[in-house]
């Protein structure tokens, strides 16, 4: 099931960043994070299986030099630590921290888009358009 939560995905930039394919919906920042995590490990290794370059789409897309390792978890971590990353993960702590739970759980999962909508952004999401959207992140502001 791909989760998307309206009250933590404001933008269509946060919408692209936070989404993630998980079987139930997270109870706290720190789940979602740690998914994040896992789900960009996977974007990466499947960049790397389709012989792209990832530590140079990093480079060419966020501006900074790449100084990691090899490895999808190596490369996932360097991309946590860039700034944009940490701007975006801050951001979505701070969506988290401001989130009313007292509303239906439907309209938590996919409040805003149609569940169709919110798989279509999903699956169409790769290192390139992952990327591309992080690079906007200081300039995004939300939709609602």
């Amino acid at each position: 099931m791909i989760f998307f939560n309206n009250q933590l995905m404001k933008s269509d930039i946060q919408l692209r960043l936070f989404m993630v394919n998980h079987p139930i919906p997270f109870k706290s920042y720190g789940d979602h994070a740690e998914a994040l995590r896992v789900q960009l490990e996977e974007m990466i290794e499947n960049a790397l299986n389709q012989g792209e370059e990832p530590e140079y789409l990093i480079e060419g897309y966020l501006d900074v030099d790449y100084t990691g390792g090899e490895s999808s978890k190596e490369i996932a971590d360097f991309l946590l630590h860039t700034p944009y990353m940490v701007y975006a993960m801050h951001m979505l702590r701070d969506n988290w921290n401001q989130i009313d739970t007292s509303l239906p759980e439907d309209s938590l999962m996919y409040g805003g888009i149609s569940k169709e909508q919110a798989r279509e952004v999903f699956t169409e999401t790769s290192l390139h358009s992952y990327l591309e959207a992080l690079a906007g992140i200081y300039d995004d502001t939300p939709t609602k």
